[in-house]
């Protein structure tokens, strides 16, 4: 019979995944140790004998490669034991943990304004992807189906102003982060 896993869910955005890190250290007080993430659903391992630190880092591009290896073994050379990744971009580290300062991944400040700009620039990148194509949707949608407009054209672009509004907060929360990180 193979482990028992528990669900939970949470949704996280990206500008905040220090929350993550939290909802996933104060799981892991309680003996809930991650095995799988998700988006919306994580699977947690039952173990009230261990506890763990829980680190995230944002890495897009990592395959399963020789580049992918080196990376995780720069984190295991550093203590960091590799949990699982989710969406091949945000990798999850653990260390067992020990009272005081817990651990980071970033211990200087360039690394982590790095880390921070990187987020943001996906952020922003994806924004205006998202201008791009609700612009070429509403074009569609006006010259097709103008007669439909609270069913069809309405709710289409409430999504898209809500998709806006998230990514636009995302990217100034990034940029808040960063500022004051550089002063």
């Amino acid at each position: 019979m193979g482990e028992r896993l528990e669900k939970r869910y949470r949704l996280t955005m990206s500008w905040n995944y220090e929350k993550e890190e939290q909802w996933i250290n104060e799981l892991s007080e309680q003996g809930l140790h991650l095995k799988k993430a998700g988006a919306l659903k994580s699977f947690f391992t039952c173990d009230p004998t261990t506890r763990y630190t829980y680190r995230l880092d944002y890495q897009p591009g990592l395959k399963k490669n020789r580049t992918m290896q080196d990376y995780l073994d720069l984190y295991q050379d550093a203590g960091w034991e590799y949990v699982v990744s989710y969406g091949s971009t945000w990798h999850y580290f653990r260390k067992e943990f020990m009272p005081g300062e817990p651990p980071r991944l970033y211990t200087d400040r360039e690394s982590l304004i790095a880390q921070y700009k990187k987020i943001q620039r996906v952020m922003g990148g994806v924004f205006i992807a998202n201008i791009v194509i609700f612009l070429a949707n509403m074009t569609n949608l006006l010259s097709r189906f103008s007669d439909r407009l609270w069913g069809i054209i309405v709710p289409v672009m409430a999504f898209n102003f809500i998709v806006f509004v998230l990514l636009g907060f995302g990217y100034v929360k990034m940029g808040n982060k960063i500022k004051k990180l550089v002063k």
